[in-house]
């Protein structure tokens, strides 16, 4: 089975790609990058240019097609959110969506799925609600930002192509947001951001990639996806559980002002959690094998207390 990957050269992408190939799938890599791309995954994957601007019917090795998978688009928690970077995280992801549907809608390429990235940000701030994949879209910038992704994807006309798309929550493993949530503890100065009590929405990488290719291999399984896992937890307790496998303390609270002054708006996404479930492919019988944040955060940090 041929598998289409754009935006694949991130945590999210690199660790897919290695359950795809480990599973016996042909992995396509879609990038601007061809040569360090090539590099990167030591010639085991197939790498294809594209400028991210022309038609992918410019693409002849498009053609073969069974799988796509969109993770592109620019990274939310690297800048401050100034006008002009919340434009270009906008763009970024309706730009490589929008040409995907299009290839598909004329008929380019013809994949049975589209697995297409969102987030829980979806869902907006939302206190204690627990959200299933039918709770309504939230009203902040994350959230408008997921639901134009979303909106996009779902403009498939092609009744041969089965669209998801998944709302992916922080996400653990060695790199990523939880290198930098673990760093404070590392040097003795960890604790919860704002007042604690907001819900993390998590999932391990393994768990991640694993629920991709689930979903690739269920043609049951469509529309919205919460890919998270099943036992969101409240920022205080995420940080003491942090804290104790890391064995360090957790006793310095970030308060909120700092927050705000250090980082500006983005500072929204650690403060306001959600608390999402994964009601639908739980439903579709997905089976974790990180289902508890303590085994999680242990494999990914490799049980490193010493450091």
């Amino acid at each position: 089975m041929n598998v289409f990957i754009f935006g694949g050269t991130g945590f999210v992408g690199r660790n897919l790609i290695e359950e795809l190939l480990k599973n016996g799938y042909q992995v396509y890599v879609v990038t601007r990058n061809p040569k360090k791309t090539a590099r990167s995954f030591e010639n085991k994957v197939q790498v294809i240019e594209w400028d991210n601007v022309s038609p992918l019917s410019s693409i002849f090795e498009l053609q073969q097609t069974d799988v796509v998978i969109n993770l592109a688009g620019e990274s939310i928690g690297n800048r401050r959110w100034i006008n002009s970077v919340k434009e270009e995280i906008l763009a970024s992801r309706i730009r490589t969506t929008r040409a995907i549907v299009t290839a598909i809608n004329n008929g380019t390429i013809q994949p049975k799925v589209l697995i297409n990235a969102s987030a829980v940000g979806y869902y907006g701030p939302r206190e204690d609600d627990e959200l299933t994949e039918s709770d309504e879209v939230g009203q902040d910038f994350l959230a408008q930002v997921c639901r134009d992704w979303e909106k996009e994807a779902y403009k498939v006309q092609n009744n041969l192509t089965r669209v998801v798309t998944i709302r992916i929550g922080v996400v653990l493993g060695n790199e990523g947001a939880l290198n930098r949530m673990a760093f404070p503890f590392k040097i003795y100065i960890g604790g919860p951001m704002g007042t604690g009590n907001q819900w993390l929405s998590w999932i391990h990488i393994q768990d991640l990639s694993r629920m991709i290719r689930f979903i690739i291999d269920h043609q049951e399984v469509a529309g919205p996806i919460n890919a998270v896992a099943p036992e969101p937890v409240r920022m205080r307790d995420f940080c003491k559980i942090l804290g104790e496998v890391l064995n360090r303390p957790s006793w310095l609270p970030i308060p909120e002002i700092l927050l705000k002054i250090v980082l500006g708006q983005v500072a929204e996404m650690l403060l306001h959690g959600q608390r999402v479930v994964p009601k639908k492919i739980l439903s579709a019988n997905f089976e974790y094998r990180f289902s508890k944040l303590r085994a999680a955060l242990e494999d990914a940090l490799e049980n490193q207390n010493g450091v």
